[in-house]
């Protein structure tokens, strides 16, 4: 929300006050929505044949959140776990963390380089309910089992954790 508010503002005050005034004060906002969590949003895939690249490299699993605009629990799954973990440098070493929304009518690329619409790519993986998370490595291969809906919050994070291990130990 505050970058929507951010391109208005922009494009109403001109390029001299904008330097001098409003650029400034947008700084000092972005920098407070980042303290507070506020302004943390998922990285949605578009090419997961360059993601696998970055995750071969870095021989990293590749974590996919299947989810949709008005899931509520998908919104949940993000905040109690995805958002922090995409924060927390510890998985930096461990995933590499996309989403893929099958609320638009949008495509990607796939590990084979196709271009497939997400439903077709969520289809690939027998993914029917949002929110689901699957474990990847860099070809596509399932490492662990998914995620299938968010419940027991108290442990839901040890299960995601237990996901990643069991993927991570089937990579060497």
């Amino acid at each position: 929300m505050v970058q929507r508010w951010s391109r208005v503002i922009l494009a109403w005050i001109s390029s001299s006050l904008r330097i001098q005034l409003v650029l400034p004060l947008m700084m000092a906002l972005t920098v407070a929505c980042s303290a507070a969590g506020g302004s943390a949003i998922m990285i949605q895939a578009s090419d997961l044949r360059a993601e696998s690249l970055l995750a071969k490299e870095k021989e990293l699993i590749l974590v996919i959140e299947f989810s949709a605009e008005d899931c509520g629990y998908c919104r949940k799954l993000e905040d109690l776990f995805l958002l922090p973990m995409q924060r927390n440098a510890e998985y930096g070493d461990k995933i590499l963390l996309r989403k893929v929304s099958l609320s638009e009518f949008d495509s990607l690329i796939d590990f084979n380089g196709r271009s497939v619409s997400t439903n077709e790519f969520a289809a690939q993986y027998d993914v029917a309910l949002t929110p689901t998370l699957v474990f990847l490595n860099a070809d596509g291969v399932e490492m662990s089992e998914k995620l299938v809906g968010i419940w027991s919050e108290d442990f839901f994070g040890g299960f995601i954790d237990s996901r990643i291990d069991e993927a991570r130990g089937k990579l060497y």
